[in-house]
C-alpha cells in the first residue's frame, strides 16, 4: 500500500464538532451548555488556550480558534475529551501551529500539546499575487484535474514565512492519484513544502467468509445508507453496482463486484470496531464514512485525501481484504484526527497496518478466510511472496527493519513503519505470547507481556487524539505514555508501554511523563438497551449498569436530562452502590410530540460517567400490539445454580404475531434459555438463568425483551448467594483450577480482583499476572 507522505493541517472533521477556521475573524464555536462533561472539558481547554498555559505559549499577534473535539477513553467506562485548536497570526491561519488539549470528564486539565511554539514576527504583505502561487502550484502535478486556489497563510517554524496553500489535485506520471499541498513563498515564489494527501496503501467473497457473509447494502446497491458517505463503486464509472435479488458478488476476486462485497463486510467492520472498542463514530470521527473505488490498475491501493481506490494484485484479482481495505481506512483516520497525517517516515503505514489488525481481531473471521493476525496482505498476496509486512518481526518480510534508528526518518515508508509495527505487536502481545501467535524478538533482550490487541488499540487511538502536526516517532513515545497515565491510573499499562518502546530502541523523550500507582475509586456506567421507540400514552425500561473498574464501590446519584415535555424519567432506585444496578423508567404521556429525543442518563459520584438514551416518540398505536410480563419477577439462587421464570404475553390490539425473546443485563457467567424461544402472541415461554460458580455474588437487573413488530421489555431481579470458602466481600474466591473470562470478580488475598483476560492457573495479584487481573480494592 503505497503513498507518498504528506503533512495535512487540521483536516477532516471531528468526534463531536467541528469548526472551521479561516482567519481571525472567525468566532470560536459556542461552548456546549450546561455543566456537562463535555462543557467542563471545553471550558477548561479553552481556558488554557486562552492563558498560554505550558505548551500553548503564543505571542502577542497570535491567537488559538477552537477547532473540534474529540472523545476518547474506554467506551462506558472513562470519559477522556481531546480539544483541537488552530493557531492564528494577525488573523492568518498558522501552518503548523495547531495545539491539542486533554482533559477529563470533570474539566480537568491533563496536557497540552502544541506543533510549534510561538514567536512569529513575519511581515503579512505579499508580493505575489495568488493566481501567480497556482500556477507555480500546478506545475508540480503532471496531470491536473482540479486547483483549489491558494490561500495566504503563515508557516510556523522560526519567525514563520508567508506562504500561499494551493491544493493541487490529478495524477502524477506513472498514474498513481495524488492531492498535492503545494506551499509558494508569498514574497519570492520559491516553493517552500509541497506535501500529499495521498496514501498507498448478504455477498459472496474470495477472501472472507464463510458464504454468503452479511453486508448492509441501500436499494439493491453497494450503498451502506446505514452508515453515511460509506458506497463502493466501479473506479471506471464511479457508480455502484446494482442487484435485483440484493446479493452481490461471485466468490472470486477478479471480479469488481466481488471486490464491493469485501470492502463492505472489511468497512461494516471496522465501523463496528471503532464504535465498540475505541469510542469512535465512523471513519470521520463524526459518523461518516468515504468512498471506496474498486477498479484501479495499479499493484497497490490508495487513500487520496478524499476517497480510497483499490488496485489489483499481480494476479488481477482485487485486493480488498479485511487488513488492506481497514489499513486504507486508517489512513483516512489519522486524517480526521488532531493535526493530520505526520510526516515522519513509516507513522502513517504503521497506523494503517495497525487498524488492520485491529479490525481482523474484531471480525475473528476462521480459517482460511483473513483470521486474525498481524501480517498485512497475505491473503491476497500482493506481488507473489505472501505478506508485504511482518507486525511481530519486522526484518522477516525484506528485511524491514525491527529496532528504531536515527536512520527511520529517512528510510522508505514501508519500511519505516517497522519500529511502530513491532512496538504495537510487543504491546499487545508480549514477546512469547502462545496461542499460536508467534513469538517476537526485542532489541534489547527482554521479555514482555501484552496486554491485549484491545488495551494496546485504545493506548494508541487516544496518543493519536494528541496528535498535532509534524508527528514523530518521538513525539508518538511521548503521546502513548501520556494516554496509557490517562487510560489507567494504576500505571501498569505506561509500563509496558514503556518497556515496548524500550524494546525497539526508541529512547525516553524529554517531557514524557512519569507514572505513580494511583488507582483511585472508578466505575463504569451502560444501558440495555440504549434506545426504544414507544407510542404516545406508554412507557418502557432500560437497565442502568454500574461496575467498580478501580478502588473500591461508591454510591453514585442517578439523573436524566434531555427529556421532552410530556416525558417523565424516574429510576428505582435513585442511587446505588457501583456494581449494582437500576430500572430506568420512561413514562410517555398522551401528550407528548413525535419525534426522537436523546435522554442523557448521568451517575455522579467521585467521578461523573454519562450514557445517552435514543426515545423515539411515535405517534400512532401500531396495528398489532402485545404485552409482556413475567410470574415471578425476581429469583434468587446460590453460584452455580439456576432460577426460572414464566414469560407471559397477550395479544392487546390487532391480531397475534409472532415475538422472539431475548435476555440482556446477566452477570459474567450466567445465561439464560427460552423454552420456546419464540412464541405467538398470547403464549408463554419458560425462561431459565443457570449460574456457574465463577458468577460473583450481588443482585442483578436482567431485562427480558419480545420483538415483533414492536417490541416490549420486563425485568426479573436476580440475585446470586454464596461465595466459595476463602471468598470475602460476597465475592467467591479464586480458584487455580477454574477458568475465567473477561469481567470474571474474584476475592484473594483479601481483594476483590475483576478479570481482563481469559486466564486458568493465573493467580491475582502475582507478578506475572497483572495484565489478566485488575485489583478492585480490599473486600
Amino acid at each position: 500500500m503505497k503513498r507518498t507522505l504528506a503533512l495535512v493541517v487540521a483536516a477532516g472533521a471531528a468526534t463531536l464538532a467541528v469548526h472551521a477556521v479561516a482567519g481571525a475573524a472567525d468566532a470560536a464555536p459556542p461552548a456546549p451548555a450546561a455543566k456537562t462533561p463535555l462543557a467542563l472539558a471545553v471550558a477548561a481547554a479553552d481556558q488554557a488556550a486562552a492563558s498560554g498555559l505550558d505548551a500553548l505559549a503564543k505571542g502577542p499577534d497570535e491567537q488559538f480558534v477552537r477547532r473540534a473535539v474529540y472523545q476518547g477513553g474506554i467506551p462506558g467506562r472513562k470519559e477522556l475529551f481531546y480539544v483541537s485548536y488552530d493557531r492564528t497570526y494577525k488573523g492568518l491561519p498558522v501552518v503548523g501551529g495547531d495545539a491539542v488539549v486533554a482533559t477529563d470528564a470533570a474539566g480537568n486539565t491533563l496536557d497540552t500539546v502544541a506543533a510549534n511554539r510561538g514567536g512569529l514576527a513575519v511581515s503579512t504583505k505579499p508580493k505575489l499575487t495568488a493566481r501567480q502561487a497556482d500556477d507555480i502550484a500546478r506545475a508540480r502535478v503532471s496531470h491536473v484535474d482540479k486547483v483549489e486556489s491558494g490561500k495566504l497563510s503563515v508557516r510556523a517554524g522560526g519567525v514563520g514565512t508567508l506562504v500561499y496553500e494551493t491544493v493541487v489535485a490529478g495524477h502524477r506520471a506513472d498514474g498513481v492519484p495524488t492531492r498535492l499541498h503545494v506551499y509558494v513563498d508569498a514574497q519570492t515564489g520559491a516553493v517552500v513544502d509541497s506535501v500529499d494527501d495521498v496514501r498507498a496503501g448478504t455477498g459472496t467473497s474470495q477472501w472472507n467468509g464463510p458464504n454468503p457473509l452479511t453486508i448492509d447494502t441501500s436499494n439493491n446497491s453497494t450503498v451502506d445508507s446505514t452508515r453515511p458517505g460509506l458506497s463502493c463503486v466501479d473506479y471506471s464509472t464511479k457508480q455502484p453496482f446494482t442487484k435485483a435479488n440484493n446479493s452481490f458478488g461471485n466468490g472470486q476476486a477478479t471480479s469488481k463486484e466481488t471486490g464491493c462485497v469485501d470492502v463492505l463486510f472489511s468497512t461494516q467492520k471496522q465501523w463496528g470496531m471503532l464504535k465498540d472498542w475505541l469510542g469512535r463514530n465512523g471513519i470521520d470521527g463524526n459518523g461518516r464514512g468515504v468512498q471506496v473505488q474498486v477498479g484501479l490498475n495499479q499493484v497497490n491501493a490508495y487513500w487520496t485525501g478524499d476517497h480510497i481506490e483499490i488496485g489489483r494484485n499481480q494476479a488481477n484479482q482485487w485486493i480488498a481484504s479485511v487488513d488492506v481495505t481497514a489499513h486504507e481506512h486508517g489512513h483516512a483516520i489519522d486524517q480526521y484526527t488532531p493535526g493530520g497525517a505526520g510526516t515522519e517516515a513509516g507513522l502513517g503505514e504503521g497506523t494503517g497496518d495497525i487498524f488492520g489488525a485491529l479490525t481482523e481481531a474484531y471480525a475473528n473471521e476462521p480459517s482460511p478466510y483473513d483470521t486474525p493476525d498481524y501480517t498485512v496482505g497475505e491473503s491476497v498476496n500482493l506481488v507473489g511472496n505472501g505478506p508485504i509486512r511482518n507486525m511481530a518481526n519486522p526484518s522477516q518480510v525484506n528485511g524491514d527493519p525491527n529496532c528504531y534508528s536515527s536512520a527511520i526518518p529517512s528510510t522508505e515508508v514501508h519500511a519505516a513503519a517497522g519500529p511502530l509495527n513491532h512496538w504495537f505487536y510487543l504491546l499487545a502481545e508480549g514477546t512469547n505470547p502462545g496461542g499460536g501467535k508467534p513469538t517476537s524478538p526485542t532489541c534489547n533482550s527482554t521479555s514482555l507481556t501484552g496486554i491485549g490487541i484491545q488495551n494496546a488499540g485504545r493506548i494508541f487511538y487516544n496518543a493519536m487524539l494528541l496528535k498535532t502536526s509534524g508527528m514523530s516517532y518521538a513525539r508518538y513515545r511521548v503521546a502513548t505514555l501520556t494516554a496509557a497515565k490517562n487510560l489507567d491510573p494504576s500505571c501498569q499499562q505506561y509500563n509496558a508501554v514503556k518497556s515496548a518502546w524500550n524494546a525497539v530502541t526508541l529512547p525516553a523523550q524529554s517531557g514524557e511523563p512519569s507514572c505513580t500507582n494511583q488507582p483511585g475509586n472508578e466505575f463504569s456506567l451502560s444501558l440495555n438497551p440504549s434506545s426504544g421507540t414507544v407510542q404516545a400514552g406508554a412507557n418502557t425500561t432500560s437497565t442502568v449498569s454500574t461496575a467498580t473498574t478501580s478502588g473500591s464501590a461508591q454510591t453514585v446519584a442517578l439523573s436524566a436530562t434531555g427529556q421532552p415535555n410530556g416525558v417523565t424519567v424516574t429510576f428505582s432506585p435513585s442511587s446505588v452502590q457501583t456494581g449494582a444496578s437500576s430500572t430506568l423508567n420512561i413514562a410517555v404521556g398522551s401528550n407528548a410530540s413525535a419525534g426522537t429525543y436523546p435522554i442523557t442518563v448521568r451517575a455522579a459520584g467521585t467521578t461523573t460517567h454519562t450514557a445517552v438514551y435514543n426515545l423515539t416518540v411515535g405517534g400512532q398505536p401500531p396495528a398489532n400490539d402485545f404485552s409482556l410480563a413475567l410470574n415471578p419477577t425476581s429469583g434468587s439462587t446460590a453460584a452455580g445454580g439456576s432460577v426460572s421464570t414464566t414469560v407471559g404475553t397477550a395479544v392487546t390490539t390487532g391480531s397475534a404475531q409472532t415475538v422472539t425473546l431475548s435476555a440482556s443485563g446477566l452477570p459474567s457467567g450466567a445465561s439464560a434459555t427460552f423454552s420456546p424461544s419464540s412464541v405467538t402472541a398470547g403464549g408463554t415461554s419458560t425462561l431459565a438463568i443457570s449460574t456457574t460458580a465463577s458468577v460473583a455474588a450481588g443482585t442483578y437487573s436482567v431485562t427480558v425483551t419480545g420483538s415483533g413488530s414492536v417490541s416490549h421489555s420486563a425485568t426479573f431481579t436476580l440475585t446470586v448467594t454464596g461465595g466459595n470458602p476463602g471468598g470475602c466481600g460476597g465475592v467467591n474466591a479464586w480458584s487455580a483450577s477454574q477458568a475465567y473470562v473477561p469481567n470474571d470478580q474474584v476475592s484473594h488475598n483479601g481483594h476483590k480482583w475483576k478479570s481482563t483476560w481469559y486466564s486458568t492457573g493465573a493467580e491475582p495479584g502475582a507478578p506475572g499476572s497483572w495484565a489478566v487481573w485488575q485489583d478492585a480494592g480490599t473486600c
